[in-house]
């Protein structure tokens, strides 16, 4: 009799699994913002259908540290841009499982090209670059977020008053990203001597991410940037 209820069961729950698989694929295209869903939508709060402060993580991976976020602070809308394909998918995977609600959105683009057009100057209220790849290879600088020209398209994006933060395991990636940083003056570092820090400043608000565990476990150093926008950022 055991074995004919486990197998009645299983037969339901085979029967239920396309539907299943379709509710999962409607629900992380939801999740997915398509620019031409943007422009259509006529901006952020529209596309969410409701206010709330925009917070920006560019370079998402295929972290939680803006799915963690969105849970934490239901409140804000978040918005996640990535360029590496696979690791977005896994990202809206990530964000189904955690039960992620309807402040969240995805982006699969290139930075570089994305930012301008689809964030209005003055629009965020904190952004955050997470571990970003140092490109190390002189030929790959182009490639590289933390750089003045990046950094000053951020700060425009950035409302006066907004946060920005910046982590990197990479001492040498964390030297570039404070000459840059230096450059831009309405950004305004939040730390005592005007760098980085080696701790959170926060603890208790602090979200970490995969990639700082797994330093944190080898005894690495992180770099953390803390910057506030005092004013507008003048052009380059």
């Amino acid at each position: 009799m055991e074995q004919l209820r486990r197998a009645k069961a299983n037969a339901e729950l085979l029967k239920k699994l396309p539907a299943l698989r379709k509710e999962m694929v409607e629900e992380e295209g939801a999740r997915e913002a398509r620019l031409q869903q943007l422009q259509e939508a006529g901006g952020w709060n529209q596309l969410f259908e409701r206010q709330g402060d925009l917070w920006l993580e560019v370079g998402t991976g295929k972290d939680t540290h803006l799915l963690e976020r969105s849970i934490q602070h239901p409140e804000d809308l978040h918005i996640g841009i990535e360029y590496c394909r696979k690791k977005f998918e896994l990202t809206l995977r990530k964000a189904q499982a955690l039960g992620c609600g309807t402040n969240l959105r995805l982006v699969h683009a290139n930075a570089f090209d994305a930012i301008d057009p689809v964030f209005p100057d003055r629009c965020l209220a904190g952004g955050f670059i997470l571990f970003p790849d140092p490109w190390p290879k002189a030929r790959h600088a182009r490639r590289r977020l933390l750089q003045t020209s990046f950094l000053r398209l951020i700060a425009r994006k950035l409302q006066p008053g907004a946060h920005l933060e910046i982590r990197t395991d990479d001492p040498d990636y964390a030297l570039q990203a404070l000459d840059a940083l230096q450059q831009i003056e309405p950004l305004e570092f939040r730390t005592e001597h005007h760098g980085w820090s080696l701790e959170p400043l926060d603890q208790d608000r602090h979200v970490e991410t995969l990639f700082e565990k797994r330093f944190r476990s080898k005894g690495q150093a992180i770099h953390h940037f803390y910057l506030k926008k005092s004013g507008d950022v003048v052009a380059s």
